[in-house]
């Protein structure tokens, strides 16, 4: 595949470029407020809310980033030399416009939420966790989130204007509770909202005989059994003792568990011996997110590819492309486009083969890009995602 150097292109790679380090410099300001565990104490959301949801999150941005925001802009402006390529954006405009840019890129990634997205959940309905039950350096507890303690969320869709939104958060108005599973005391599996919200598509598309890979705390077994149209839920899960705590605490609280049937086994070596159609859905959700998340999808995908009679999605699947494969293309097009050979900064060394890996298979593939329009259409995720198996199955190992 190539490109074609035009005016049209070279326009649209530039507006694409901008439109890339804004949502990056954003984001990494965002998520690492979210990872500081950014907490917003004294500030009163009905009040706010009162006066209009865009008066609630440009007041909560300002609080929160307006320092942070200022800062970035003076940087990015002033010692462009040190901050390589995000700097690149001081060349689109002045240090008071980027402030306002990165400010609006901020707010726009940010919502507020009710605990009744929580407590009115099928899930939380039914099932309840007390106190704390441990087991083979597992534990079984609750954690909560305080009002106005900022969380990563989830989002979907791809939108032409904002092409490279890939991380988002936000906050409760109210405290919420949730279950979460340790491991050697650490948070290893919690049910959190961007959990919910990133299964909800993989759930809407369970039915028949479904089957899923890793159990966690069951949420998605849970959602997938309560459906009249499913017939039953196979969990293949690696660890013995996430599953005798499953099967000791949660299970019995689901209404529909005679559905569910756990095997206790590796989820790459079972779909190897699986046999096209003994599934109607398959949903693999094994990985704890982006990082180890690529690998172990590179790895899947491939052998879920024969099947012809199983429908199969992954999950946190449009994230991948968010952060790794989005990232890769901008590369690709700054350097047939504009003649800039740039590297990214921050991705591992396995996560930056991969990256490498793709964009070689890339120029193996047929077609041209003719108009700007067309980048414009690789980046969508209904063509890029498909773009990724296709590496996955025959570019990828």
């Amino acid at each position: 595949m190539e490109i074609r150097k035009n005016k049209d292109t070279r326009q649209t790679a530039g507006e694409l470029w901008k439109k890339f380090l804004l949502s990056a410099v954003a984001e990494d300001m965002l998520m690492g407020e979210v990872a500081d565990h950014l907490y917003l104490s004294d500030m009163d959301f009905k009040a706010l809310s009162a006066e209009g949801e865009d008066y609630l999150i440009s007041s909560v941005t300002e609080t929160a980033f307006g320092d942070l925001v200022d800062e970035a802009a003076y940087d990015l402006s002033e010692r462009a030399g040190e901050y390589r390529p995000w700097s690149d954006l001081s060349q689109y405009m002045g240090e008071e416009e980027l402030g306002d840019a990165l400010f609006g890129m901020i707010s726009s990634r940010i919502t507020c939420h009710s605990p009744r997205e929580i407590v009115d959940n099928p899930y939380f309905r039914h099932i309840r966790v007390e106190g704390k039950t441990a087991a083979h350096h597992l534990a079984l507890t609750v954690n909560d989130y305080f009002p106005g303690e900022f969380i990563q969320t989830y989002h979907e869709g791809f939108s032409e204007d904002d092409p490279f939104r890939a991380q988002t958060a936000g906050f409760f108005d109210g405290k919420v509770k949730f279950p979460v599973l340790l491991e050697n005391g650490e948070v290893w599996m919690s049910l959190v909202l961007s959990e919910i919200e990133s299964m909800r598509d993989a759930i809407a598309k369970a039915k028949g005989r479904v089957i899923t890979y890793g159990l966690g705390l069951g949420y998605y077994a849970f959602m997938a059994s309560e459906k009249e149209d499913v017939d039953s839920v196979t969990v293949v899960e690696l660890n013995p003792h996430v599953i005798s705590l499953f099967q000791e605490k949660l299970l019995p609280q689901f209404p529909h568990n005679h559905k569910i049937h756990i095997i206790s086994g590796d989820a790459l070596r079972y779909v190897d011996s699986q046999k096209d159609g003994d599934f109607d859905y398959g949903f693999s959700d094994f990985w704890a997110g982006i990082h180890d998340g690529l690998r172990l999808y590179m790895d899947f995908m491939p052998r879920t590819a024969r099947f012809r009679k199983t429908v199969h999605d992954y999950w946190i699947e449009n994230y991948m492309a968010e952060y790794y494969f989005r990232p890769a293309l901008m590369e690709w097009i700054m350097e047939e486009v504009m003649g800039k050979n740039i590297r990214l900064p921050g991705f591992p060394k396995k996560e930056r083969r991969v990256m490498d890996g793709f964009l070689r298979f890339l120029s193996g593939e047929p077609g041209a890009l003719e108009r700007g329009r067309d980048m414009m259409a690789l980046l969508k995720t209904e063509n890029l995602v498909p773009l990724m198996r296709r590496f996955a199955v025959h570019g990828g190992r």
